[in-house]
């Protein structure tokens, strides 16, 4: 099953769909909505950082995540997960493992997860279904890699970005769900609204990463947001208006 896009002579097929969005637009809650009710045949993957709302992980990348709580025992209750790294407290950040070896261990995993996922995306595809992606590693890495910061960056993170760059598939379609930061923050008030606000900024500079990106606006009412997502997943959909 594919979706048509494009105005005529220059149509296109699409398979793959990545709905991004900066913390607190909905993305979860609407690519739920969208896949219970949708008519065509959809596998869902999660194409994002976290690996505790991840549907397929690695055997390593569990490994890797026993080990960090196992560390951090005294400091996060067992039944919580993890915290993001941006939200580790110091003291958190003092119990993982450094070094170069680490970090090396580290981008290697990560690199193979990534490719790991997409290859279920693949297989998704070739047994004929639209593969719909809560995220996408392109917008997730993208913002905290930006070429202006030079050689300040470490060479594990230059590494990751060379290869999202240049070697990481793209989605065929992009819809960005984007929101004022004050709204993003009353829905998820953990992160400061100046994180919010950068990620926003820094999804909307990456959308030349792909050919077609659509921007819809998050802070309408629930249902409203997604209908306007649900018409751009029905099959034989002609997409033209709003690509970027």
């Amino acid at each position: 099953m594919d979706i048509t896009y494009g105005k005529p002579g220059t149509r296109k097929k699409i398979g793959t769909i990545a709905v991004v969005g900066a913390d607190g637009s909905g993305k979860s809650t609407v690519i739920d909505r969208v896949l219970r009710s949708s008519t065509v045949p959809m596998k869902y993957v999660y194409m994002g950082a976290s690996i505790n709302s991840s549907n397929v992980v690695l055997p390593t990348t569990r490994l890797l995540m026993y080990i960090k709580r196992r560390r951090m025992a005294r400091l996060v209750d067992a039944s919580e997960p993890l915290p993001p790294s941006a939200l580790m407290t110091p003291e958190m950040k003092e119990t993982l493992p450094s070094g170069k070896i680490t970090k090396f261990i580290g981008l290697v995993n990560r690199v193979a997860e990534e490719w790991y996922r997409q290859l279920h995306v693949w297989v998704y595809r070739c047994r004929g279904y639209i593969v719909l992606c809560d995220r996408h590693f392109l917008f997730e890495y993208f913002p905290d890699v930006e070429p202006d910061r030079g050689s300040c960056q470490l060479l594990s993170v230059r590494i990751h970005a060379w290869i999202l760059r240049r070697l990481f598939p793209r989605p065929d379609l992009v819809i960005f769900l984007d929101a004022p930061a004050k709204t993003l923050y009353a829905r998820k008030p953990e992160w400061s609204l100046t994180h919010l606000e950068r990620q926003r900024a820094s999804i909307a500079k990456q959308s030349h990463a792909c050919d077609n990106f659509v921007k819809i606006d998050a802070s309408q009412p629930l249902e409203s947001v997604i209908s306007q997502v649900r018409s751009y997943v029905e099959p034989r959909r002609v997409i033209a208006d709003n690509l970027v």
